[in-house]
């Protein structure tokens, strides 16, 4: 049975775009940005941004100065590969990406390779086990990766609703987990989890 790593730094999530948590509330809201803010975008191209992987870590070169950096999607539910803020190693706003479709090659491979090891999901098969217990809930499930176990606190706020259909599942750790269809999950898993829908 896996345990999934344990996430560390800044949570994507927690300024993305506000969305809802299903039961009238909003789950970590979004901080908009001011005019001044946007005005001092710096827009990253292949013309004036290198970005290389050096040693497992992703570096920028811009203005002939090179920085680690990390990304992060503004919109991480909406937008897949534009609006990509890249980050300093103190998790400063360098600049943004509009679209990954700008770079091409070995570039836009790197760059999608790092969103998706920032925003790994395991997609949630079957759910075998779902227990409560003074405010927590664990989970036992199968992934497309084998089967794994988590736990969640306050479970209602940890299923996020993207639509009718989908739900990213926040556990404690800052891991997410992805249930694209609750309707195509079978008879016994969607009764563990229809009382939090």
């Amino acid at each position: 049975m896996k345990t999934p790593p344990m996430m560390g730094g800044h949570s994507p999530f927690g300024e993305a775009n506000g969305f809802s948590n299903g039961h009238g509330g909003e789950h970590r809201p979004h901080r908009e940005r001011s005019l001044e803010e946007i005005m001092k975008t710096v827009w990253l191209t292949p013309e004036n941004a290198a970005f290389a992987r050096r040693d497992g870590l992703l570096w920028l070169t811009l203005e002939g100065k090179e920085t680690r950096v990390s990304l992060r999607r503004d919109f991480p539910f909406e937008q897949l590969w534009a609006y990509i803020s890249v980050l300093g190693p103190e998790e400063e706003e360098i600049g943004m990406i509009r679209s990954l479709d700008l770079f091409e090659g070995e570039t836009a491979s790197l760059l999608r390779e790092e969103l998706e090891r920032r925003y790994y999901s395991p997609v949630i098969l079957r759910i075998h086990s779902l227990k409560e217990r003074y405010g927590f809930s664990y989970w036992k499930v199968e992934t497309a990766e084998g089967e794994m176990e988590f736990t969640l606190h306050d479970t209602y706020k940890s299923l996020i609703h993207i639509d009718d259909k989908r739900v990213i599942i926040l556990d404690v750790d800052g891991n997410r987990f992805e249930i694209p269809d609750v309707s195509a999950l079978d008879r016994r898993s969607y009764r563990k989890i229809e009382l939090y829908l």
